[in-house]
């Protein structure tokens, strides 16, 4: 049941994708690596579960200070079950090759957001002298016997995961390898963080231009995620949308949280930086407007847009559709990253909200609304999902989400963490 005021203190899980990443970073050490405040989501159970398949020795009964040593790894090839059911598993390409010269990867799932072919990772290795074979449901990659002395690898796009992957291999060789276009995001910033005290020589962190030179040893580490910006933008939306009062622990990162408050801030949320934390505060003057800093569609359309780092992530933009809903004018939303990022927006409709579909990547969200609840499936994409369980708190209505467990992939404990912050919620089984 919605509608109620949120209110109370919210502490942000630590950055799922920064974790994802660093978690497969382990295979390039025979040493020990020490992750600490890790969040016992099933994406981060599934990859332990595929390091340990490996041969990998994973102290995991304090999540909060989590040992992985990878001494008596004896494989290049990933279970193909658990391999197939996250994206994450593509992860694993860059470190098996620098480590084996080989590896064996199941073409990766996960969200459902189109076909998020592997493309520009298998763009990236060529580039690099690997061998790359696409198999039914498994690539095989190869690395070069005697690999050059230098490479430059111009992306052919900013990917995040391919910049990882390829950041990973680039570490645990002895090569200097350039890459242009790289991908900029905290979470790889995280990764290149934990690359750099395990021995790998990266310069140009936090650009679109990187270089590294690697080592075939490198040593144990310790490594500690910084807080996850989606889940930050969440609280700031739920916050807005049920018109509570919410503190967020530690949310305030001026060189991550910045840019993305400006944006918060046009739709008419007013937050306040208190030291480490953040304030979300009400009453808020929710709208959207031609004068308040919107690029326009056209016309006196407002359109928001997300864009690579430092632009507004991608991740936080099915949230924004429900925050959108609850404002006072009209704006397109576009999602031009996947073919399919905005059709969980069918959902909301049947929510009570009013949104014109133009096509499954762009929608023009007209508000305010008063959500109406009802009987929901969940899309198969873990912030998708989000924006639907935020707009079931928005009003006073009974919404019933199926499928709403995929949100435990970033999520684990987020039915408690809500409920504490006094929304009323029963999970059925």
């Amino acid at each position: 049941m919605g509608g109620n005021k949120l209110q109370g203190i919210a502490t942000p899980i630590p950055n799922k994708n920064s974790i994802v990443a660093a978690l497969p970073a382990c295979i390039l050490s025979s040493g020990t690596i020490t992750y600490k405040n890790v969040p016992k989501s099933t994406d981060v159970e599934k990859i332990l579960k595929m390091l340990k398949l490996l041969g990998a020795e994973v102290e995991d009964g304090d999540f909060n200070n989590l040992k992985i040593t990878c001494k008596n790894i004896h494989s290049y090839k990933v279970d193909s079950v658990l391999g197939n059911q996250i994206r994450a598993s593509i992860l694993f390409a860059g470190p098996m090759l620098a480590r084996f010269g080989k590896a064996q990867i199941p073409l990766p799932g996960g969200c459902v957001l189109g076909k998020r072919a592997i493309s520009a990772h298998i763009d990236a290795f060529q580039k690099a002298g690997v061998i790359v074979k696409v198999h039914r449901d498994f690539v095989e990659l190869t690395a070069p016997s005697k690999p050059k002395k230098e490479y430059c690898i111009w992306q052919c796009e900013a990917s995040v995961t391919a910049t990882e992957n390829i950041v990973m291999y680039a570490s645990g060789i002895n090569s200097e390898i350039t890459v242009i276009d790289a991908a900029s995001e905290p979470h790889i910033c995280d990764l290149m963080n934990l690359l750099q005290d395990m021995g790998a020589r990266i310069t140009g962190l936090g650009s679109n231009r990187l270089k590294i030179l690697g080592r075939s040893k490198l040593n144990s580490a310790v490594f500690i995620p910084k807080p996850d910006f989606v889940d930050i933008a969440g609280y700031i939306v739920a916050a807005a949308v049920t018109e509570g009062e919410i503190v967020i622990k530690n949310g305030n990162i001026p060189d991550i949280m910045d840019g993305i408050l400006t944006w918060f801030e046009k739709f008419g949320i007013f937050i306040i930086k208190d030291k480490k934390n953040l304030l979300v505060k009400g009453p808020f003057n929710l709208s959207i407007n031609n004068k308040g800093g919107f690029p326009l569609a056209g016309g006196t359309l407002p359109k928001f847009v997300p864009r690579p780092w430092p632009g507004f992530p991608v991740d936080v933009l099915p949230v924004m559709a429900t925050l959108a809903c609850k404002c006072n004018g009209r704006i397109l939303l576009q999602n031009w990253m996947y073919e399919s990022g905005l059709e969980f927006a069918k959902n909301l409709n049947e929510m009570g909200a009013n949104i014109f579909m133009c096509d499954p990547q762009k929608i023009i969200v007209e508000g305010p609304v008063k959500f109406n609840g009802g009987e929901i499936s969940s899309p198969g994409v873990i912030q998708a999902c989000m924006a639907i369980f935020l707009a079931s708190l928005a009003d006073s209505a009974t919404t019933v989400i199926h499928g709403v467990d995929i949100l435990k992939r970033r999520y684990p404990d987020i039915f408690n963490i809500y409920k504490k912050l006094g929304a009323d919620i029963e999970v059925l089984s």
